[in-house]
């Protein structure tokens, strides 16, 4: 190969735009090996002030099907690993990777630096073999409000922080024929019962649009 030759190659390979972001990031594998595929990207999630983004998904298939929720911080890093298998730290040295005992002491199974109990939980933000009919939620962190079936633990890419102040997201799933809505919902409070007294204003809950891939 002449120097010329490997020279257009090289500035050819720089020319590519970077994996990035919900439309450009490859499609993961879930933890069961089944390819998924890119059924929603979605716009403005958020995981920040105490403000958490789900998505609650009915699958219309016929037979189980794997759904998953990625989310992107404001620089398009992935911050979550739907293909993770088993429980991940949520925090300390070992952040996003995987644990099987939830201490802080055990610095080959469990979350060195973590406050735990509560440290190894499962994190990949995917639900496996979701039932014909069957509706499950997606969250990046459990809400007061809300019922979440799975969250996520935030892995150290992009900007390293464990939020989303200008994020996106992608809804994969083994099926097209998955139908989902999107929140951003109030993470800490709750809807007050009219009938008991409560000075409380009613909670953050919005929409947060979802775009169907074509």
């Amino acid at each position: 190969m002449s120097t010329r030759t490997a020279l257009v190659i090289l500035l050819l390979g720089l020319s590519r735009p970077a994996a990035a972001g919900p439309a450009n990031s490859p499609l993961p594998t879930f933890a069961d090996g089944k390819p998924a595929q890119a059924v929603y990207t979605a716009l403005g999630v958020i995981r920040n002030n105490n403000l958490q983004t789900d998505v609650a998904c009915t699958s219309l298939e016929a037979t189980p099907v794997d759904i998953g929720f990625e989310v992107f911080d404001e620089t398009g890093a992935l911050r979550n690993n739907v293909g993770g298998a088993g429980s991940l730290c949520n925090t300390g040295s070992r952040v996003a990777q995987a644990c099987t005992l939830d201490n802080s002491t055990d610095t080959l199974n469990g979350c060195p630096g973590a406050v735990c109990p509560g440290c190894c939980v499962p994190g990949s933000g995917a639900i496996l073999a979701v039932a014909p009919g069957r509706t499950v939620t997606i969250g990046t962190a459990g809400t007061a409000e809300l019922h979440e079936d799975a969250t996520m633990v935030f892995n150290t890419a992009g900007n390293g922080l464990p939020n989303l102040r200008n994020g996106s997201g992608r809804v994969v799933a083994t099926s097209l024929n998955v139908f989902c809505t999107a929140l951003l919902a109030d993470k800490l409070h709750t809807i007050c019962d009219p009938a008991a007294p409560c000075s409380l204003p009613p909670p953050t809950i919005v929409n947060v649009p979802l775009i169907r891939v074509p």
